[in-house]
């Protein structure tokens, strides 16, 4: 997992409860921030690819996995969004469109 710092990019996810939030914390409830796009986008195809493999084991459902379009990365320097697509099973990421609200 990457350091804390106050620049960086944070992956956010959308729930109905609280809108888009960074879920991936230390242990002293502290959002993580990645210290560039790529480590980010590597951070979440590992998730994906975990889950993806409990999946194909038969630990988790085939309908209880994530939705890609449920997350984004945000730049925290500039609070550009980029947003997320699967493509063959890797995650990729479309340039920064919109600043977060």
């Amino acid at each position: 997992m990457p350091n804390m710092i106050n620049t960086g990019y944070e992956i956010l996810q959308y729930s109905v409860c609280d809108g888009w939030v960074n879920n991936l914390l230390d242990g002293e409830k502290n959002p993580y921030v990645f210290a560039t796009l790529e480590e980010a986008r590597a951070e979440l195809q590992e998730e994906f690819d975990d889950w993806n493999a409990e999946i194909q084991a038969g630990d988790r459902a085939e309908d209880d996995g994530y939705d890609i379009s449920t997350f984004q990365i945000k730049c925290a320097a500039t609070g550009m969004l980029h947003e997320l697509d699967l493509s063959e099973g890797k995650v990729v990421v479309s340039p920064a469109q919109t600043p977060a609200r």
